[in-house]
């Protein structure tokens, strides 16, 4: 259960959230709200990739003092580098977290022939792709997905579904929080949509 208590954040003048509280109780959960009323920078937040004024962040009843080792996520607002291959990338991922190289993700994805594209060269759909790969492959108790399913192709999106319905087997204490514009086949493995 991931719980938001008096959080508040804003950029410059934009106030994003002003003491705001939410209870995320549900296994799986779909946060849904308009574009621009800050589903990503929540996401960013919980995963320790972005500061907050003020508020609490808590994890089963724990504050996180190092998210990055139990929370993983995929979003397109975390920049990846332009300049290196998709298996660069990857190794870099699987060599800074300690995670084995994720062999049936990348065949699940069939993402093999463009391991070794520039990332800036990948279309848009395998830019998804390689970010759900690097997420899912670490394997943490909470996983974050900004926008899963865009740019998806539809295959891609069900091998997706899949893995999310295995990804909670053997974690009683987990987590999936996504965001998503068309959240029906989500819903129908068993996502809870919530509003921001």
């Amino acid at each position: 259960m991931i719980e938001v208590i008096g959080l508040n954040k804003q950029f410059v003048t934009n106030v994003v959230y002003r003491d705001y509280n939410k209870v995320f109780s549900s296994q799986k959960i779909c946060i849904e709200a308009p574009n621009g009323q800050g589903k990503t920078t929540l996401l960013m937040m919980l995963a320790g990739l972005e500061t907050y004024e003020s508020g609490e962040l808590l994890f089963s009843g724990n504050a996180l003092t190092e998210p990055h080792k139990q929370v993983a996520i995929a979003s397109d607002s975390i920049a990846l580098p332009d300049f290196l291959t998709a298996k660069q990338i990857i190794n870099l991922s699987s060599n800074t977290f300690g995670c084995c190289w994720p062999t049936a993700i990348v065949d699940g994805f069939n993402f093999n022939e463009f391991l070794n594209t520039r990332f800036d060269a990948l279309s848009s759909g395998n830019q998804k792709k390689c970010q759900l790969i690097l997420a899912l492959m670490r394997d943490a108790p909470y996983l974050l997905l900004d926008e899963p399913s865009a740019a998806l192709d539809q295959a891609s999106i069900e091998y997706l579904l899949i893995l999310l319905d295995e990804y909670l087997v053997n974690k009683p204490q987990g987590q999936i929080i996504i965001t998503c514009h068309e959240p029906e086949p989500f819903l129908l493995h068993g996502f809870e949509c919530m509003p921001l």
